[in-house]
């Protein structure tokens, strides 16, 4: 009897535990947005300006699909982040420099040309 009650508390434990888990993945797949501006490339990486003057790093995307849109208004859905990189030199205070990052999911052209950011 105590087996039969033990197995059926772990069972129980483990399908609240699979459930907990399975709604964590749900809830960042609802964390994606999407965001539109203006389209650009620095030193090889892709940069979006939207129409507030946020510029966000670009991460995920396949470039030679972005490529075509440099110059352009695209709207881009991905996940929103900030990346921190630490500035520090030694001896000196501490310092650090945080970067807007939007991971792409999907690119969608909008115009030609971008409006003056």
């Amino acid at each position: 009897m105590r087996k039969t009650l033990m197995l059926t508390v772990v069972l129980l434990l483990s399908v609240a535990w699979l459930q907990a888990q399975d709604n964590m993945g749900k809830s960042s797949a609802a964390a994606s947005s999407t965001i539109t501006g203006c389209l650009s490339r620095n030193a090889g990486y892709f940069y979006l300006t939207d129409s507030g003057g946020k510029k966000y790093h670009l991460v995920g995307y396949n470039a030679k699909t972005i490529a075509e849109h440099v110059g352009h208004t695209v709207e881009i859905t991905g996940t929103p982040t900030i990346k921190t990189t630490d500035t520090s030199q030694e001896g000196l205070e501490s310092s650090a420099k945080e970067q807007r990052v939007f991971k792409v999911q999907s690119v969608k052209h909008i115009a030609d040309t971008c409006k003056a950011m």
